[in-house]
């Protein structure tokens, strides 16, 4: 396991110096729970090596974890390059950006103005598709036919050593084909098509090729270990990645210009990239992180999945999937903090673990700088409960320097219900029950558990004890009404 810790240090008054070892204190303690939650994670079996790397208040931890290829002691490390598939497209949203705002191009054109040829099929009720419709995945239509089979057929590794049969004048030429279902701009159908027609029009604008603006992109960046697609020359360090049968993936290769996938790179590559969101003042941040499109489920930028929490402000992030590597960056501005996770499996219980770590990481980010007080507890609970539960109650004082939460409690029930430690889950739900002993919810998780673990009598008492508290809980209901029986 390697570890690095940088922090980015300002210029301290005198009486400041206490303050600061407090903060790289703090932010140690923060790094040593997501070493833990890393090697828990891996402990399930599903994952094989895990990358990470956060930033919160000018301070950057990375770190690697597990092996690459089970077995083989080969864990990854600052040169290792991963395929981030679908965060490629968010690299072709800021140059769209930067176009913008140097007036190369405007969101509201006609796609059929920077086409070569005619494409009078490419509009809904006289409503043209335009360069906002290719950005946001509402363009109206579907991926053409040819090239939904030739994205199959890569995903089943038939191109792994053959060319292309496919390229961007064959997706022309099926454009020519397609018939819109929906006016562009009104409804949300995620698509790699946007993309890449994007990236066709800035080699238009620029009269240069889009791995060419790419590649120059990367260097303003500083990210020199970055690349389009050029495989064959980094064969030896890119990683490995395993499919959903945990077998050796076939690379995710683009027939098109990479506008929406077929960059690699590093860790400390991304890193670069989340830190520059955050500390960078360039114009083009700010224009390619805006909503260009809303909807029930959230929004949308220059690619970007966007959108404000209630706690943490403005947020956005992406994640990209490729045959079998699962990454994702999250940047928050308005809280400071950002997120990249890497791993090189796509089995689904993968996907469900690395979505847990995520989410516990984000977790601690949005607390900080209070530490989460039932992961530091977390490890004595596994072997001594009644130890731990004692601890968490002692530390549970100093609410300036914990979080605790009896919703979080509930979470981790969940989490050990799911790994089916089912008598460790009831133990943590009825610790949660006691902290809250007037929350509704926890009862009924406890009812679950109980239920799960074939203690009718308990999971009947807890249940009705929900209902009690929550006449409208109709899960409890429910359950009761099976267990009377």
């Amino acid at each position: 396991m390697k570890k690095i810790i940088l922090t980015i240090v300002g210029i301290l008054l005198m009486g400041c110096a206490p303050s600061k070892k407090t903060e790289d204190a703090t932010f140690e303690k923060l790094t040593e729970l997501i070493d833990q939650y890393a090697q828990n994670t891996l402990n399930k079996g599903n994952i094989n090596s895990l990358a990470v790397s956060l930033y919160k208040d000018g301070a950057i931890y990375q770190n690697y974890y597990g092996e690459i290829d089970n077995g083989v002691h080969n864990t990854p490390n600052d040169n290792t390059l991963y395929e981030i598939a679908s965060i490629s497209k968010v690299f072709v949203g800021s140059l769209a950006a930067k176009a913008v705002l140097e007036r190369k191009i405007t969101l509201d054109d006609d796609i059929n103005t920077y086409l070569n040829t005619d494409f009078p099929r490419l509009e809904f009720e006289g409503q043209p598709v335009t360069i906002r419709n290719l950005l946001t995945h509402t363009l109206g239509f579907k991926t053409p036919n040819t090239l939904a089979a030739v994205y199959k057929k890569t995903a089943e590794g038939y191109y792994e050593n053959r060319a292309f049969d496919y390229n961007m004048n064959k997706l022309f030429e099926e454009l020519k084909t397609v018939e819109l279902d929906k006016k562009p701009g009104t409804y949300y159908d995620y698509n790699n098509i946007g993309p890449e027609l994007v990236a066709h029009i800035l080699e238009q604008v620029y009269k240069r090729p889009y791995k060419d603006l790419l590649t120059d992109f990367f260097k303003e960046l500083d990210m020199n270990h970055s690349y389009l697609q050029d495989y064959d020359a980094h064969k030896d360090e890119l990683s490995t990645s395993y499919d959903k049968n945990r077998k050796p993936a076939p690379l995710d290769k683009n027939p098109l210009l990479g506008g929406a996938y077929g960059i690699i790179t590093t860790l400390p590559d991304l890193t670069k990239f989340m830190k520059f969101q955050l500390e960078g003042n360039a114009p083009f941040i700010k224009e390619s992180t805006r909503f260009l499109f809303k909807d029930e489920d959230g929004g949308t930028g220059y690619l970007w999945d966007v959108g404000i929490a209630e706690k943490e402000g403005f947020y956005y992030s992406k994640t990209g999937t490729s045959n079998g590597v699962q990454s994702g960056i999250l940047v928050c501005p308005d809280s400071d903090y950002g997120l990249v996770l890497i791993m090189n499996n796509k089995s689904d219980d993968a996907l469900n673990d690395w979505a847990s770590l995520y989410n516990i990481i984000e977790y601690d980010l949005i607390e900080y700088p209070k530490i989460n007080l039932w992961s530091l507890v977390e490890p004595m609970f596994m072997e001594n409960p009644k130890e731990a539960f004692e601890k968490y109650r002692e530390l549970k004082i100093d609410s300036t320097q914990y979080f605790a939460s009896s919703n979080y409690l509930n979470n981790i029930g969940y989490n050990l219900l799911y790994d089916n430690q089912i008598q460790k889950a009831i133990r943590v739900f009825e610790f949660a029950v006691s902290e809250d002993p007037e929350n509704a919810n926890l009862y009924d998780s406890l009812g679950e558990a109980y239920f799960m673990f074939k203690d009718d009598d308990n999971a009947l008492k807890n249940y009705k004890k929900s209902l009690e508290l929550n006449p409208k809980n109709k899960n409890a209901q429910a359950y009761i009404l099976k267990l009377s029986k």
